[in-house]
């Protein structure tokens, strides 16, 4: 409960929206960024107290396993988690500033030792101690760190390092133009390509390398099989599980689109002398293929914690009805608006 509790305290961070400024303009208005700021905190800590109450949340039936706790007990542990990410955000706070700004060592120690000793004190001794270990803590942080100087070059910097995890976030589900992935040389690959390409048919083994080494596609497919994988394995409901195979299959499938224009911009393969037929049926025959391996890897996923063998066996020819039918009709279909 300790660990969970101090983890629970990094939910959430300090959203100030602030990009490049012109000096110039910006430094005759220092109480105006001021009070900014602070409405800014005060935004971002309501989202995060959110975020916090319900990581709490989830780990009291936990703690009430093994801890005899009244209601007074459970509403004081809400208390100190919310004081404990009110802290935070202050902290988070200071760390803009001319003077702490080039200390972040500093800022992220308290990030962790603040809220580890509020939740020692909580677990190990009561939570009302706890309460009062948190805001003494919390205090101290206010009455510190006031009346600080901005410093523009660190605020910067931490609004665009925090979009950025919020954009590689959403990159593990569908592409991010300002998000790039790294290539590098995957060996273990080679049997996969050799799996997914045809021998004597260069687009079939362009579209099979495409996909391979394609940070994007590949990782965005990979993610979503092992997401659609973990989400039908803990679901109890048969019919459920069923839907969810389906609508992962078909939401993958959808990735896999942006593969054809790959080399689109390649002068080389316009001069190729084959015809534009075999290139969509290459196209398609990859498509095929990773989709039939994803809806495999899912629909054997459902079989659950439960074991249900029954329930594996039916989202199994579900799911390969639906490659069928993806393959036939809807691959043919997007590929003809793709080639206009």
């Amino acid at each position: 409960m300790i660990g969970w509790f101090t983890v629970i305290a990094q939910i959430g961070r300090l959203a100030t929206l602030i990009k490049k400024p012109d000096p110039v303009f910006l430094l005759p208005q220092v109480e105006g960024i001021h009070r900014y700021l602070n409405q800014a905190t005060w935004y971002s800590l309501i989202l995060a107290e959110i975020m916090t109450v319900v990581g709490a949340f989830i780990a009291l039936p936990f703690a009430l396993t093994t801890e005899k706790l009244s209601s007074a007990e459970i509403v004081t542990i809400f208390l100190v988690t919310i004081v404990n990410k009110a802290d935070w955000m202050h902290v988070a706070r200071k760390s803009l500033s001319l003077r702490w700004g080039d200390q972040q060592w500093r800022t992220r120690l308290e990030y962790w030792v603040n809220p580890l000793l509020a939740s020692i004190a909580m677990w190990l001794v009561n939570p009302y101690v706890g309460l009062v270990v948190a805001v003494i803590l919390y205090l101290a942080v206010i009455v510190y760190y006031r009346g600080l100087a901005v410093n523009w070059r660190i605020a910067v910097k931490a609004e665009q390092d925090r979009m950025y995890s919020v954009y590689r976030f959403f990159n593990l589900f569908t592409d991010v133009p300002s998000v790039q992935g790294n290539t590098k040389r995957r060996k273990w690959a080679d049997g996969l390509i050799r799996w997914l390409s045809k021998d004597g048919q260069p687009w079939s083994y362009l579209y099979a390398r495409a996909f391979v080494r394609s940070t994007e596609v590949s990782g965005i497919v990979s993610r979503l099989t092992l997401l659609g994988m973990v989400i039908v394995f803990l679901l109890p409901a048969g019919w459920l599980s069923t839907l969810v195979v389906v609508l992962f299959i078909y939401l993958i499938a959808t990735q896999l689109m942006p593969l054809y224009d790959q080399y689109e911009s390649n002068v080389f393969t316009h001069i190729y002398p084959i015809p534009a037929s075999q290139q969509q049926a290459d196209f398609k025959q990859l498509l095929a293929k990773v989709t039939a391996l994803e809806a495999l890897l899912i629909a054997l996923a459902s079989i659950g914690w439960q074991l249900n063998v029954g329930q594996m066996v039916i989202n199994l020819i579900i799911a390969a009805v639906e490659v069928v039918l993806l393959s036939r009709f809807y691959f043919n279909v997007r590929v003809k608006k793709l080639m206009k």
